[in-house]
């Protein structure tokens, strides 16, 4: 039963007050055929709408089976329209982007009901209004008439009490308004009718009762509803309401009546909206994406770059190991004091030019540096305690004893193709060439001889290790044993003429000439020039592993000379006239070839010999006469200072020009320098001779190691090494096999050098520098595109208006309407979002093809899946946010307002 009770509505313009009701008594049927007639504007449609609930009276009351409404809230008012209330429009007001079923559906999906009922229900009331074939049409494909069946059903589908039709007919011709008038009229045998027209020949034909207004009063009813007839009639609803109450299970009561649309249905409807205009919606992605492609580039280049230096880091062990050594620098403490020097600003004073003290700079600038030198008393237990390191931590560790083999070692020196050869020292091989530059034009170029190349030095000891790293592309073997060694090139299979020409591979005419060509020098002073015919740019293999080499021992060298001159202990031979004995042929074994994979190998290009030759010269110059004179005038090397000191001297010849030149040098030390590779930058002939070292670990005299390198297997074991390490500067007890317990007292701090992690940490520090640039800097696009979504989102709403209403009738919650338009820009940031990562893989592509071709790095561009999710996720997010002012307004949209809207 059904009652407005002095039901007064009023409309607020401004100032003015349009009276629409103006207090409406009306009580209705249960079951009856009501008709409402009127003019235009005399408050037919605002009455329908205030027993619909979709409008709310300004006074006066709505009884809705004897309960008073003057206490609902909006949730009660959903319930309402949605299990009470069917409505039926002039305009049918159907969504567009759903088939007919899921029109008839929506009241149910409101209703929370399965999709098994909700089916079953809908194609029932399809199939009661005569469209049992239409179910999965569009409505754009239906007749008016229809259309009209379809709102009908769906007026229908949840078995209202109450049926309202505004102008149900106002839109059909004739035929199709008398099919839909009798369809009506059965309805109305069963529940409450109630039509607005203005056509009183329907009204007359098909009503039971009409009432009819005029300036919102009721000034007539055909059949009113007496008082006996409301109260017999109250009481039959009150009896039922108690039976099917005594009838329903717990279950049911706890369940009870709901309008709620969950948010996944929000979605799928958004989802279909949406479905239904692609080319806006891909558009509307894409422009969106655009914040997502910039910023996923960046992360891209980014983690790409930092992948690389990642898989470069275990190359990049292999060339630059741990090392400890007895000087180095503590470089955290370096990289703490590489800042500005603090400025006293006492100095400064108004009105005067204050002195800023560049002294004083410098000398705090050298202290600081001064401070981060680091000496290391490394002792047998030291060496001990590194060489027992767990195994599975390193792939080598290599032992360094300063030893210079270029004074012992011999090769045939040629001064022009088919001359007789002279054998001699790789060191004064390396002399006779710096002499031989300053006698020319070019002679400032003399000191790159020394300072570019290292003739040879030793090879870590395990070969394995380092064919894991190298190709042999000529020979027999990885050099190994004693009398082996081997050339590395880089990978262009090239090694450099300065090493060949210090090895005895060019003949000192050959070495001139490339001079001679550098310099673009025709013709000298003494007649020589370039000569074309003496160029000699590529070595067969043959020609490499042909040359032979000899290690002599320091006896063979070093001639006793104290005895007749105690500042001139002894003098060195650095040619093998042949009364040299003992000598160990060295053999070039193999030419190795870094690995297509390998950017930073354990060894750069050059000559190597072995551990075991290291070995062999420990054991055979420990007792040689020149070691035993230092330990017996306790010194660790000869001095040279002026003219006083003790020292070794040498002589020796080389031709230029054709002439035959005498040098002699001077082989001293002098303890304020480091220690430097013999006879480096010595002036031939007359020159003044440069001041250098020779010390018993030169001479092999000193098997304590006094360099170790540690090669990690990879970067995550590095740190396992360090922590090794770390644990000798500790406080704990060192417990070794052949030593007593070593406390921290026992013990000096060793300070170990780890540039690796050094160079990485300033890498990524770098990359996460320039990344948080570029992301902030392109997050502004990314904020645009974000507002873009947003106003899109608003005209979303607007386009959807009568859609919303059409939801708030069926008894929609402002919520739903809401969740609607958040699903909805969801859906577009998540577009957005995959086309920005799918166009990110494809530019990321592009861009490793581009630099690959140039630098052979394929990846440098690669963004990972699980970031890719992320920026998936954060266009999602966005979006959502963007969308929510706009959704507010949908779901504050008037849902009168809303159905009026065309």
């Amino acid at each position: 039963m059904l009652r407005l009770k002095k039901v007064v509505k009023n409309y607020y313009v401004g100032d003015n007050v349009i009276e629409a009701l103006k207090g409406v008594d009306l009580s209705f049927r249960k079951s009856e055929f009501v008709s409402i007639l009127g003019p235009s504007g005399c408050g037919k449609t605002t009455m329908l709408n205030i027993i619909g609930g979709l409008d709310q009276y300004t006074s006066g009351d709505l009884i809705i089976n004897g309960i008073s409404t003057k206490k609902f809230k909006d949730h009660d008012w959903d319930v309402y329209r949605n299990h009470r209330i069917g409505f039926v429009f002039q305009s049918y007001n159907l969504i567009p982007h759903q088939t007919v079923l899921g029109n008839v559906e929506l009241a149910l999906t409101i209703a929370g009901l399965s999709k098994v009922e909700r089916q079953e229900k809908a194609k029932k009331a399809l199939d009661r209004v005569g469209l049992s074939d239409q179910y999965y049409k569009r409505p754009n494909q239906l007749s008016g008439g229809q259309s009209q069946r379809v709102a009908i059903a769906r007026a229908l589908v949840n078995d209202p009490e109450i049926l309202l039709a505004d102008e149900p007919t106002g839109a059909l011709d004739s035929v199709t308004s008398v099919q839909i008038m009798d369809l009506i009229k059965e309805i109305a045998n069963e529940r409450l009718v109630i039509m607005v027209t203005h056509n009183a020949d329907i009204a007359d034909k098909y009503s039971t009762r009409i009432v009819k207004l005029l300036d919102g009063k009721v000034i007539d009813d055909s059949n009113p509803f007496s008082e006996e007839e409301e109260k017999k009639e109250v009481e039959e609803i009150i009896a039922s309401i108690k039976k099917i109450e005594e009838n329903e299970t717990k279950k049911e009561k706890k369940k009870g009546e709901r309008a709620k649309m969950s948010f996944f249905t929000a979605f799928i409807f958004s989802m279909k909206n949406l479905l239904t205009k692609k080319g806006r919606t891909i558009m509307t992605g894409f422009a969106g994406s655009i914040g997502i492609i910039g910023i996923s580039l960046v992360l891209a280049i980014s983690s790409g770059v930092s992948n690389f230096i990642v898989d470069m880091q275990d190359d990049l062990l292999s060339g630059n190991p741990i090392e400890i050594t007895e000087t180095t620098y503590d470089l955290n403490a370096l990289m703490g004091n590489l800042g500005p020097v603090d400025v006293i600003e006492g100095y400064k004073k108004d009105g005067y030019i204050s002195v800023d003290s560049l002294v004083e700079t410098l000398i705090k600038r050298v202290d600081d540096i001064s401070a981060i030198a680091v000496k290391n008393d490394i002792d047998e237990a030291y060496v001990n305690y590194v060489k027992l390191m767990p195994e599975e931590y390193y792939s080598a560790i290599d032992l360094g004893y300063g030893i210079d083999v270029t004074n012992n070692i011999f090769t045939d020196f040629h001064i022009s193709t088919g001359d007789t050869p002279q054998n001699i020292s790789l060191s004064s091989l390396t002399k006779i060439y710096t002499s031989l530059l300053n006698e020319t034009e070019f002679k400032e170029y003399s000191s790159y001889i020394t300072s570019l190349t290292t003739i040879m030095q030793q090879a870590p000891a395990d070969a394995d290790y380092i064919s894991t790293q190298y190709d042999l592309i000529a020979g027999t073997n990885v050099a190994n044993a004693y009398n082996e060694v081997m050339l590395v090139v880089n990978k262009e299979t090239e090694a450099t003429d300065l090493l060949l020409a210090q090895l005895g591979y060019y003949t000192q005419e050959e070495f001139l000439n490339i001079a001679y060509r550098a310099t673009n020098t025709t013709e000298t002073s003494g007649g020589s020039g370039y000569d074309p015919d003496l160029d000699k740019m590529n070595f067969s293999y043959e020609e490499i592993l042909g040359k032979e080499f000899y290690y002599y021992p320091n006896d063979q060298l070093y001639n006793e000379n104290y005895m007749i001159d105690p500042f001139t202990p002894f003098t060195y031979n650095y040619k093998n006239d042949g009364s040299f004995t003992d000598g160990v042929p060295l053999k070039v074994v193999g030419i190795l070839k870094p690995k297509k994979e390998v950017s930073y190998g354990i060894l750069t290009r050059g000559f190597y010999y072995t551990k075991a030759l290291t070995d062999h010269i420990l054991e055979s110059n420990k007792d040689s006469k020149i070691v035993k004179y230092m330990e017996t005038a306790d010194i660790d090397g000869f001095t040279y200072v002026a003219s006083q000191g003790q020292k070794v001297t040498y002589t020796y010849e080389y031709v230029f020009d054709g002439t035959l030149m005498t040098a002699t040098g001077i082989v001293g030390a002098d303890s304020s320098m480091a220690l430097l590779d013999l006879f480096p930058g010595m002036g031939g002939g007359s020159g003044t001779p440069s001041i250098v070292s020779l010390s018993k670990r030169h001479l092999g005299g000193n098997d304590l190691a006094n360099r170790l390198s540690i090669y990690p297997k990879n970067f995550d074991l590095k740190n396992e090494v360090t922590k090794y390490l770390d644990a000798w500067n500790d406080d704990g007890i060192i417990n070794m096999e052949g030593f007593p317990p070593l406390s921290k007292d026992d013990r000096s701090k060793i300070t170990y050098t780890d540039s690796v992690t050094l160079i990485v940490s300033l890498i990524n520090n770098m990359i996460n520098i320039v990344t948080y640039a570029l992301v902030s800097f392109t997050a502004l696009s990314l904020l645009v595109s974000t507002v873009m979504i947003g106003i899109i989102t608003y005209v979303s709403v607007v386009e959807r208006v009568k859609e919303i209403g059409v939801i708030r009738s069926l008894g929609g919650r402002k919520k739903d309407v809401s969740n609607l338009f958040i699903a909805e820009t969801g859906i577009i940031g998540f577009v957005a979002g995959v086309i920005g990562i799918l166009v990110t893989y494809l530019l990321s592509g592009l861009i490793n093809l581009i630099i690959g071709s140039l630098s052979e790095i394929y990846t440098l561009a690669a963004l990972p899946w699980w970031m890719a999710l992320i920026m998936i996720g954060i266009s999602v997010i966005l979006t959502l946010v963007s969308g929510v002012i706009p959704a507010r307004a949908a779901a504050k949209k008037d849902p009168v307002e809303a159905l009026r809207t065309e």
